[in-house]
């Protein structure tokens, strides 16, 4: 399932998730389609692909004390679009 985490941290905590983005490796389980950084924002972004909740705290986890994360299940709006409703 696809997935968008978007995590909001602290501005006096920059340097540390920054170091922490420089060395953080996604569980092998995890697909990474990309990563962004929203300039002026003091918020990152993630979108990817995990098959189960385990890896979402694997995720999540060593962020937890510099902000909070938000992860929303996504598609693309093409299939949205042909999803009767």
């Amino acid at each position: 399932m696809l997935f968008v985490l978007w995590y909001e941290f602290k501005p006096e905590a920059t340097h540390q998730v920054v170091e922490l983005w420089k060395h953080f490796k996604f569980p092998p389980e995890v697909k990474v389609i990309h990563r962004y950084l929203l300039i002026g924002r003091h918020i990152s972004v993630a979108i990817f692909e995990a098959n189960d909740e385990e890896s979402l705290i694997k995720i999540v986890g060593p962020f937890a004390n510099f902000g909070v994360a938000h992860i929303a299940p996504a598609m693309s709006l093409e299939e949205a679009v042909r999803v009767h409703w």
